[in-house]
């Protein structure tokens, strides 16, 4: 690698977060340029030059241009990983962490999304029960994922373990996890936490601020 890779960074987001800790497992420098998607700077001229969908994380790897995470963490362990560990090579199990990282694209995140977009820009003053269902629906499909297995993808820890981990660990803001119903889903963010050592060095902090942000603002709506 003749020079360190760019890096388009917002650090609470979750997707971002998840490249980072793949850049790290991989040992991999990465130069950090900070886009502040509240102050709409994914939104310059500049920006959609690089990436017309103008979302983060999106990198940059000797002129070669990648952007969604997922996409991102694949090139990453394919280029630079000394094994397959991460995203197998073996077909059926590539299959597998495949299926987990495009149920966390279309089933997790885009219901995150619906209800940060109800809370933070609709000044929604509750979590209602429309926005809470979908969330519920997806949990009973991870313990279903992890009904035998100690990760998404049986034995291997993958990086679908790290992306879906993640989404969750907002998801759980507005849709908590019971253990009564979740067990499986609860002791597996525990084995994620225990596999990976500095997972809550990215994680703990900004999945704390999520909570209280939501709250406040939750607070803030009512009162408007």
């Amino acid at each position: 690698m003749s020079k360190k890779m760019i890096l388009y960074n917002f650090d609470p987001s979750s997707p971002v977060r998840a490249v980072k800790i793949v850049a790290k497992i991989l040992g991999l420098e990465l130069e950090l340029r900070d886009v502040n998607l509240l102050e709409h700077e994914h939104l310059a001229e500049s920006f959609l030059k690089l990436n017309p969908e103008h979302t983060v994380p999106t990198l940059i790897d000797n002129g070669f241009v990648i952007w969604d995470s997922h996409a991102i963490c694949t090139y990453l362990i394919d280029k630079y990983g000394e094994d397959d560990a991460l995203y197998p090579k073996d077909l059926q199990l590539r299959a597998r962490c495949n299926q987990r990282l495009f149920f966390d694209a279309a089933s997790l995140f885009p219901r995150l999304f619906a209800c940060g977009y109800h809370v933070f820009f609709h000044g929604g003053t509750e979590i209602t029960k429309d926005k809470t269902d979908p969330m519920y629906s997806a949990y009973e499909i991870l313990e279903a994922f992890l009904a035998e297995d100690p990760f998404l993808v049986g034995n291997n820890f993958t990086i679908a373990d790290i992306c879906v981990a993640l989404t969750l660990s907002y998801l759980v803001t507005y849709a908590p996890l019971k253990e009564d119903k979740h067990s499986k889903i609860l002791a597996w963010l525990n084995r994620v936490d225990q596999t990976i050592p500095f997972f809550a060095e990215f994680n703990t902090k900004f999945k704390n601020n999520f909570h209280e942000s939501v709250l406040s603002t939750l607070e803030k709506n009512k009162q408007i």
